[in-house]
């Protein structure tokens, strides 16, 4: 395997879901690029942004750089964050969401992807979880075609199965032409072969980017949920479906489907 023009990314994939609904996201952090003819490892300059994120989110919000983020925390007002020992009021925790994911310019550009797929959705066979992360994982590899980077993937810990798919993806990944179909089939076998080596898994509590992709992920996944007239009602009477709407759509890649609404989520049909 060659290295490619591009550098390296670092995907680290987090997911949200029900008994409906699965979303997988992908946030992209760049790790190694050739600056001024010399390869340098940009990672840790993310890593000291994001740093900086959680300080300010400390010091506007007070919420302890040491308290992981979960989403599905924050949005519920559980998880003792404030000052991290009390509970947020349901207004509070509304604001606090809205103001983390609209501070996200730690990102690079188009470093946000999602993939979501429901109950007795489809994709080359397979449904749901299988089909969102084969969706997202073909989206992965044409970003690093587009971009010539090879990459690196960390799953948050606990989910075997995850890393499974992966590995099958780095051998047999089927993926359609936007055009209508490939020369003989309606699908070709693109695998993941730009990604160095098996999946990682990382532990969120002690990583940001981790964090920011749950984070993410929830409220992809409650966008979804109102756009199918199912959120449950305190969801639905705090308007949580419009979360995901207060990232800042420059750190969202919406080039993942051409299909309206372009705000970076793959909808499977």
């Amino acid at each position: 395997m060659h290295l490619r023009s591009g550098g390296i990314d670092i995907y680290y994939i987090d997911e949200s879901h029900d008994r409906q609904v699965f979303v997988a996201t992908a946030l992209r952090i760049p790790f190694l690029r050739q600056i001024e003819g010399v390869w340098q490892i940009v990672w840790p300059n993310y890593l000291e942004l994001a740093k900086a994120w959680r300080k300010q989110i400390k010091a506007d919000l007070k919420i302890p750089t040491s308290k992981e983020l979960h989403g599905h925390k924050l949005a519920s007002g559980r998880g003792n964050f404030l000052e991290g020992k009390h509970n947020l009021k349901p207004a509070q925790a509304d604001r606090t969401y809205r103001q983390i994911l609209a501070s996200m310019q730690f990102m690079p550009d188009e470093g946000i992807l999602s993939a979501s797929a429901s109950r007795g959705k489809y994709l080359y066979g397979h449904e749901r979880i299988e089909a969102a992360m084969y969706a997202l994982f073909q989206r992965m590899r044409r970003q690093c075609v587009a971009n010539r980077t090879n990459a690196i993937t960390f799953f948050d810990q606990g989910h075997p199965e995850y890393r499974t798919l992966y590995r099958q993806a780095q051998v047999y990944l089927p993926t359609g032409s936007a055009l209508g179909g490939w020369m003989g089939g309606l699908s070709k076998n693109l695998p993941l072969d730009m990604f160095t080596k098996d999946a990682n898994e990382k532990n969120s509590k002690h990583c940001y980017f981790t964090q920011a992709t749950d984070l993410i992920a929830y409220a992809a996944f409650l966008k979804l949920k109102g756009e199918q007239k199912k959120l449950l009602d305190w969801q639905d009477a705090r308007k949580l479906n419009t979360l995901y709407d207060e990232i800042p759509i420059a750190k969202i890649n919406t080039k993942v489907s051409f299909i309206p609404p372009r705000d970076g989520i793959v909808r499977l049909k």
